[in-house]
């Protein structure tokens, strides 16, 4: 009989331990934490480094249309987020600035943080850009990077009276920065581990797109823009999956160019790269762009293209670059009847005359 109870004391022991062994340990326990280092290579994006249209040259700079873009591919800081692979809930956070760049000239980034033994998802993005934000982190699943509608103000600078009329039922966004997420799933941390180095890469949930289009009458041109529709307004970072409906537009600034490898005298564009979220392959037909050109009397001119057959073409495969053929839209800008600005930035990039010095008296 003792021999009974002694075994019976023994098997609830055994049960009592194997629970033990199976409870998940609290995340930040003084006595069990593990230092885990995060290395995070920022890896380049090759339609923005690699594929600039070298033809193309702008009216009034020697700058070209990538610059911008290519700085947000440098992120200053990092955020880290540890998720539940079981409950998809976040853990706890933390950010890393200190960085290095490696022997292939990629950015690294290496920071650390204090937590218990178990299994982590890990997410990585960047940190620093203003007009992409990033919300509901509290669920891997639900995390979503996004831009805002634009305002009805800007709505009116970029596209006059007509914007209420025009895109009453279309939801146009700022155009996003590039947001350079990494994510390593199911990272086992061992109750033995003292440190752990997470080693993951970083790479961006936007597209770069250039475009153009040939103009005739640039002379008459005084701004423009373009509004493309039928793009993915968000993306789910944790999973990297974009959202499609309701589809979103996107609205950027074009500038004047030439395209020295265009046939004939005429070699005059309008030109612009741009980032979106991306396009939305199921969409056809929405795939539109208006140009919205303010000629030299003040005048709203718009123009339109369809662009899913140029989205097929092998530049825009391989290059992104979304050039609009002459067969399908040239942009014809009548004289206006009014003397056009003098030479040189064409009204785009409008630049202070010298003050004229006047002496004389006010009467107080």
């Amino acid at each position: 009989m003792t021999k009974r109870i002694v075994r019976i004391f023994l098997a609830a022991a055994l049960v009592m331990v194997s629970f033990s062994a199976c409870h998940r340990r609290p995340l930040e326990d003084p006595n069990e934490a593990v230092r885990i280092a995060i290395k995070v290579d920022v890896k380049t994006v090759t339609n923005v480094n690699a594929n600039i249209r070298n033809s193309v040259r702008l009216y009034g700079t020697s700058t070209t249309l990538w610059e911008e873009k290519l700085s947000q591919l440098d992120p200053e800081l990092m955020r880290v987020l540890v998720y539940d692979p079981e409950t998809d809930k976040l853990l706890t956070q933390s950010f890393i600035s200190a960085a290095t760049i490696d022997e292939e000239g990629n950015k690294v980034f290496m920071g650390s943080l204090g937590i218990s033994h178990g299994n982590y998802n890990f997410l990585v993005y960047n940190f620093d850009t203003p007009t992409t934000q990033v919300s509901q982190e509290n669920s891997e699943q639900s995390i979503i990077a996004y831009t805002d509608e634009v305002s009805a103000a800007v709505k009116s600078r970029y596209l006059g009276t007509k914007a209420d009329e025009e895109y009453e039922d279309i939801n146009i966004h700022y155009e996003p920065e590039h947001l350079l997420v990494a994510n390593e799933k199911e990272v086992r941390i061992s109750p033995h581990d003292t440190l752990v180095v997470v080693h993951t890469e970083a790479s961006t949930v936007v597209d770069t797109y250039y475009l153009q289009v040939r103009v005739k009458g640039m002379q008459f041109a005084s701004t423009a823009s373009a509004v493309i529709s039928g793009l993915s307004p968000s993306n789910h970072i944790g999973y990297n999956i974009r959202t499609v409906d309701p589809s979103a537009a996107v609205v950027f600034d074009m500038q004047k160019g030439q395209d020295l490898s265009l046939d004939g005298d005429n070699k005059d564009i309008l030109c612009a790269v741009f980032n979106t979220f991306g396009k939305i392959d199921q969409v056809s037909s929405d795939l539109l762009v208006t140009f919205n050109v303010f000629d030299t009397s003040g005048n709203l001119r718009q123009y339109s293209a369809n662009l899913d057959d140029v989205f097929k073409t092998e530049e825009a495969i391989l290059y992104h670059w979304l050039i609009i053929d002459e067969s399908c839209l040239v942009i014809d800008i009548p004289d206006p009847g009014v003397t056009p600005p003098t030479p040189g930035n064409g009204g785009f990039q409008p630049q202070v005359d010298d003050w004229e010095e006047e002496t004389g008296e006010i009467a107080l």
